[in-house]
């Protein structure tokens, strides 16, 4: 039997960028259900008393389960991306690349958990029945866990990235550096500026994916 070859670093980087894109598009589409409904996944994120997190799942109930059926793409997506990058980077013999994917595969397990425990509370709420506060706290908990995961996973890639010209130093910078700010930020952030920091949050995937675009696709694989 012939061995299967390796991948080359050329073609795990154009499978990185591929991925990048299809994920770029996935998370366009869900921002724009987002925009067009008002129905997002981060306002089921944080506390708010049962009455009210109920009445929060049913306003946009339908809208609602139509970004978490997107945010399932998104998370195969990202999650693949990230291997893929990964890879590149330790074929490129950079520190910390595997443990970075290793907090972003743990991040996409708990990102499958919110999607259908918040669904499971939408369910019960379409039935009248209210989630009780521990699994509002639970789901608080987990999601805090699930954002400190990709946080730490994303500085670790960051560090990874080799930083030989702008592109890179951007890139790492971004992700290091930005990244570690909006956690820290976000656990000191007051609950009034809740909405501000999730929104920015999208803003800030998207200026995170489109500088790793630009970073991939301007390597020379030597």
């Amino acid at each position: 039997m012939t061995a299967t070859p390796a991948p080359t670093p050329v073609s795990t980087r154009k499978l990185a960028f591929g991925l990048g894109c299809a994920t770029v598009a996935v998370l366009a589409a869900m921002v724009g259900v987002s925009l067009a409904t008002g129905a997002t996944q981060e306002a089921h994120e944080h506390y708010h008393l049962p009455q009210e997190y109920a009445a929060g799942l049913l306003e946009h109930a339908g809208a609602l389960r139509l970004v978490f059926a997107l945010d399932i793409g998104f998370i195969a997506l990202y999650t693949a991306f990230f291997a893929a990058l990964a890879r590149y980077l330790s074929a490129r013999n950079r520190p910390f690349a595997m443990l970075g994917l290793i907090l972003i595969v743990a991040t996409a397990g708990l990102d499958l958990i919110e999607d259908h425990h918040i669904l499971a509370m939408l369910d019960a709420a379409q039935y009248g029945v209210l989630p009780s506060a521990g699994e509002i706290g639970f789901q608080v908990t987990e999601s805090a866990t699930k954002f400190s995961c990709s946080y730490i996973g994303l500085a670790l890639l960051g560090l990874a990235i080799p930083r030989v010209n702008l592109r890179g130093w951007l890139l790492s910078g971004f992700l290091v550096v930005g990244t570690l700010a909006t956690g820290v930020l976000g656990y000191a952030a007051p609950p009034s500026w809740q909405a501000q920091l999730d929104s920015g949050r999208w803003i800030g995937f998207a200026i995170g994916f489109a500088l790793a675009l630009a970073w991939l696709r301007s390597e020379r694989d030597d």
